[in-house]
């Protein structure tokens, strides 16, 4: 029997969802501002760097692949919490390895917990979504974005003050458990949907595949904004690794005010415009530090750069839960996958450009693969707004 839920009634699930967003981002936005002081503390070439950026990836994608059926064997609140518990136990972890080769380790366990959690606190974002009745993936990005800020700031606030990397994660560690743990009971909802009798694996669906291509090409600039931008700016203007931060702060900031208005922008404009002509902004902003490596006009560019970029992702899940209607958290685990494939391989790919063409020749790969979004949008999305189909909506228990 379907259950038609009024959005008012759906508030604690909502905000328990955020709570992950926001706990997960903090967790990256920490993670980013630590990435320039762990490779001067470890003495690692932008290859080395490279090398342990892959092993994060490596976790990752291994248990994205799985994370959606799960969720849809078990149900997508249970694995939500229990993923978003694993991420914040593991994230201070890498800050305590004595060597390189227990670093790379515990960024690979790293990985794994921060990819399990992003695809099942998309896939319960997309049930919540559903619930709703209306479009609300956008204001859930935007607190991942608030939490990248929060994260970035408070790292170069902790760098600043003569601290580590073990003082920068382990607060990201202790401020995402507040979080996750403060709103568990809050996640969850019954889901009226058939669950799956067995955890398997399935192919995407041309639609979630071409979706994917576009959230890989996006989400590989994303993740090489937040792995190098700080890189980028102490190599080439010789700023500190505390206003370094600030580089990919400034990204955080424009992503998260772009979010927080992207649902009216996409109910407005439709999807696809909005996609092409925010990756259009992003290409000119990538550009900018590029040409003028200077500190405040990186500041400028990459605070472009955010902004364009925005609503990207949010839009490319919504449209991947759609692609699969009875089983939402797998069609944004198909999409999420192929976009955080982009997301986590960006860094060290980059790193082994940067090694043999230098990091500014690198990074102009990121401007190009906006520019395959920009053009490639209106085929792929076409000009229809999104709408949610108000049949087999879960019920709050």
């Amino acid at each position: 029997m379907t259950s038609t839920v009024q959005p008012a009634s759906a508030l604690r699930p909502r905000l328990a969802v955020t709570a992950l967003f926001l706990a997960n981002g903090s967790g990256i936005g920490l993670w980013a501002a630590t990435v320039a002081p762990i490779k001067l503390l470890y003495g690692l070439s932008d290859f080395q760097l490279s090398m342990v950026l892959l092993a994060f990836a490596i976790g990752a994608i291994l248990t994205m692949t799985m994370t959606g059926h799960i969720a849809a064997r078990f149900g997508s609140a249970r694995v939500a919490l229990l993923t978003g518990l694993a991420f914040v136990v593991v994230v201070p972890i890498p800050a305590f390895m004595p060597s390189l080769v227990t670093l790379s380790l515990a960024i690979l366990l790293f990985g794994a917990c921060n990819g399990a959690m992003d695809v099942a606190m998309n896939g319960h974002g997309a049930v919540v979504e559903k619930l709703y009745g209306r479009p609300i993936m956008s204001s859930f990005h935007a607190a991942f974005s608030l939490g990248c800020l929060v994260g970035a700031g408070a790292g170069s606030a902790i760098l600043a003050a003569g601290f580590g990397p073990t003082a920068t994660m382990s607060c990201a560690g202790l401020w995402g458990a507040l979080l996750v743990i403060g709103f568990a009971r809050s996640l969850k909802v019954r889901e009226t949907g058939p669950r799956e009798a067995s955890v398997g694996f399935a192919l995407p669906s041309r639609a979630a595949l071409l979706v994917g291509s576009l959230a890989f090409l996006t989400m590989f600039a994303e993740g090489a904004i937040a792995d190098w931008a700080g890189v980028y700016l102490v190599t080439e203007t010789g700023t500190t690794t505390a206003i370094a931060a600030w580089g990919y702060g400034s990204f955080a900031v424009t992503m998260m005010i772009g979010r927080f208005a992207g649902d009216r922008l996409v109910h407005a404009f439709g999807a696809a415009k909005v996609v092409a002509f925010g990756a259009a902004i992003a290409v000119v902003g990538l550009a900018i530090p590029l040409a003028l490596p200077q500190v405040e006009t990186a500041i400028v560019g990459y605070a472009l750069a955010g902004i364009g970029i925005a609503n990207i992702i949010p839009v490319m899940f919504s449209a991947g839960g759609r692609a699969v209607p009875d089983h939402p958290a797998i069609g944004v685990a198909m999409a999420a996958t192929c976009g955080y494939a982009g997301f986590l391989l960006s860094p060290p790919l980059i790193g082994v450009f940067a090694e043999t063409l230098g990091l500014r020749v690198a990074l102009i790969s990121l401007a190009a693969a906006l520019l395959v979004v920009a053009l490639a949008t209106p085929k792929v999305l076409g000009g229809k707004r999104p709408s949610l189909d108000s049949s087999s909506v879960p019920a709050v228990d």
